[in-house]
């Protein structure tokens, strides 16, 4: 009796699926109607489970780490650091795509007309959409998918919630974690259909293209381009932005760099950042000397709320997108995405390919389409791996430098050998 095969892994499917895609889009483009419509479905599960995703998981990451330990202290330092780090990253992603410009010569108006919300974004002025962040209707912002408000609802309650005390307060906590953990099993199983979305998005789009061969070529060049691009920017802020954030506290870069290697293997082969809480609190404390409350603290938290690297991506994959489209993003739209990505980066969840989620919610807040989003798909597994690196040492970078500000005698310290 022979034994089953075991089934591929999903980056292996997706790629299957990406070539096959393209073969059929080039090959059989008046035929591509019969599969679009799988990709068309999986954009729409990613819509569908964006909105609570973001909602309930930051929620519970507030309440929970409020929960564990005073956010006026230890909290409130992570909170510093993961704003700045998450910020430099931002502006890193938006400076190198604008000076590249990967999405320029990329075709994309075949395959939709932009939406009137594009239109209605550039209308809006800078203190309207700040204003605009406060929801007069909770109900009506959830209803119109209004990000930028949710996100702020869901820190809201969260931040009460870490507060409240007694059954009442741990029995809400309980049920945004239980809501939390249930959407990212949705989001998961939602990512299992990626092969068959992407298959009906990429033959789409290739059937879509008018040139044949050249235009393709072009197109593969873009993509080269904006993979450039994503790389470029990830060993940017890992490498140059951290040591600055490292050397401001008077550690030592190349040093932490190298006691975490073993971390950077797990995250990079693994592509998810709970995967690597373990070693990564072994390696904190037994070779770094971090304390266990503080590391047991930070790594976690940080696996959910401190995205450095996914951040950067989805501003990169927004600003590729729009330029594809013809686009010129105003500085209202800019202010956007970079509020948008800086909160939900709160609510990314640390499993492969999770950002495609947040990618929605940030091309909802300025009005652009999803149409394209196949295209990024087509490399998005290697540099998924790659940004779950920079995500995971910037929470070691997080935990080194607040252990170093209560005092913490540290290995990596620049007076230490």
């Amino acid at each position: 009796m022979k034994l089953p095969k075991p089934k591929l892994p999903l980056y292996q499917q997706i790629i299957i699926a990406v070539i096959a895609g393209i073969l059929y889009g080039f090959f059989l483009p008046g035929f591509t109607g019969w599969v679009a419509w799988m990709g068309t479905v999986f954009l729409r599960l990613l819509k569908m489970v964006a909105v609570p995703l973001v909602f309930f998981l930051i929620a519970s990451s507030i309440a929970q780490a409020g929960k564990t330990r005073s956010l006026n202290v230890l909290g409130l330092k992570a909170a510093l650091f993961y704003c700045g780090t998450t910020l430099a990253a931002i502006l890193t992603g938006i400076g190198l795509v604008t000076l590249l410009k990967p999405g320029r010569g990329v075709d994309l108006s075949a395959a939709a007309e932009l939406s009137e919300s594009v239109l209605a974004a550039e209308r809006k002025s800078l203190s309207q959409i700040l204003i605009e962040i406060v929801p007069d209707n909770p109900a009506g912002a959830f209803m119109r998918q209004e990000m930028l408000a949710i996100v702020f609802m869901a820190i809201l309650i969260g931040a009460v919630l870490a507060r409240m005390r007694g059954g009442k307060g741990d029995l809400l906590i309980q049920f945004f974690d239980a809501g939390s953990e249930l959407l990212m099993k949705i989001t998961e199983l939602v990512i299992q259909a990626a092969p068959l979305g992407v298959f009906g998005l990429i033959s789409a789009q290739i059937g879509d293209i008018e040139g044949g061969a050249g235009q393709l070529l072009r197109l593969g060049g873009s993509l080269g381009i904006y993979t450039v691009t994503v790389v470029s920017g990830l060993a940017f802020h890992m490498l140059v932005t951290l040591s600055v954030f490292l050397l401001l506290f008077r550690l030592r870069p190349i040093a932490h760099l190298r006691k975490m290697f073993l971390t950077l293997v797990t995250a990079f082969s693994t592509a998810t950042s709970n995967a690597t809480i373990p070693v990564t609190l072994e390696l904190l404390e037994k070779e770094e000397g971090v304390s266990k409350e503080t590391a047991s603290f930070i790594i976690p938290l940080g696996a959910t709320v401190n995205m450095n690297g996914t951040s950067l991506y989805e501003c990169v994959v927004v600003l590729f997108l729009a330029q594809a489209h013809g686009v010129e993003m105003n500085f209202v739209q800019m202010v956007t995405i970079v509020l948008t990505a800086l909160l939900s980066a709160i609510g990314t969840a640390g499993i492969p390919m999770a950002s495609l989620v947040m990618i929605t919610v940030i091309l909802g807040a300025v009005g652009l389409p999803l149409d394209g989003l196949g295209l990024v798909l087509i490399v998005d597994r290697f540099l998924d791996m790659l940004r779950t690196v920079v995500n995971v040492y910037g929470d070691t970078c997080c935990a080194v430098c607040i252990a170093k500000t209560d005092g913490e005698k540290l290995a990596i310290d620049r007076g230490a050998k």
